[in-house]
């Protein structure tokens, strides 16, 4: 009996960001989109090989993303449940009113301010984010003996946070809706690619040695980032 060979058709990068790191990265994004960050001279050639060679890890990675369940959409009605620092407040809607957000027990808001809830809590939340995430970042980098030239708050969707070769630390604005120590582990492991920009064994035992329970932080942010959607 003669056996077929069967071929399997190669993968391809959706992305490929080449800047002067040293090292090359694979990345599944959470709408299952492969992005390579990889040094500027790196070949296509290169990029194709080490994607086959990751083949198993990159489709069981993209099967997860897609499996994932979409969130529910927002309706922002009566009792509806917003995250702050990982804890859930109701939103409570204001008869008569047009105030805009405020947080007490509870997320109040303005009847008359309502149809453009969820800009007002937009802003909110990226006001918030742009006090509590410096302030955190500098705690936490004085403890390690980092030195970020900036910090940036960005409105990424694909990313929660990322490091310049440059020293810019950028985080997004909806961080803030996870637990603080869920925040500390996006520093933590952004304050390590400064002096180790990629996600090899030694990059993690960074990680581990700053964070020795990191790992339950970096789950739970992946197990529940479709709550941190407005």
């Amino acid at each position: 009996m003669v056996q077929k060979e069967i071929t399997m058709n190669p993968l391809r990068p959706d992305r490929i960001i080449r800047s002067r790191r040293r090292t090359i990265s694979l990345e599944i994004t959470r709408d299952a989109v492969l992005v390579v960050r990889a040094p500027l001279r790196t070949t296509e050639a290169y990029i194709g090989s080490l994607i086959e060679q990751k083949r198993a890890w990159i489709e069981k990675k993209m099967a997860e993303m897609k499996g994932r369940p979409a969130p529910g959409k927002r309706r922002f009605v009566q009792g509806e449940e917003f995250l702050f620092l990982g804890k859930f407040y109701s939103l409570e809607i204001l008869a008569g009113s047009d105030a805009g957000i405020s947080l007490g027990d509870r997320f109040y808001i303005g009847e008359e301010r309502l149809p453009e809830c969820r800009r007002l809590l937009i802003a909110w939340y990226t006001e918030k984010a742009a006090s509590i995430l410096p302030a955190r970042v500098a705690g936490v980098a004085a403890i390690l003996d980092y030195r970020p030239k900036k910090i940036r708050i960005s409105d990424t969707r694909r990313r929660w946070a990322s490091c310049s070769t440059s020293g810019t630390l950028s985080f997004c604005w909806r961080l803030v809706l996870a637990p603080p120590e869920v925040i500390d582990y996006v520093i933590v492991h952004e304050l390590v690619h400064m002096r180790q920009p990629d996600h090899s064994n030694l990059f993690w035992e960074k990680v581990r040695l700053a964070m020795p329970d990191y790992e339950r932080h970096r789950e739970w942010l992946r197990e529940n980032e479709q709550m941190l959607a407005i």
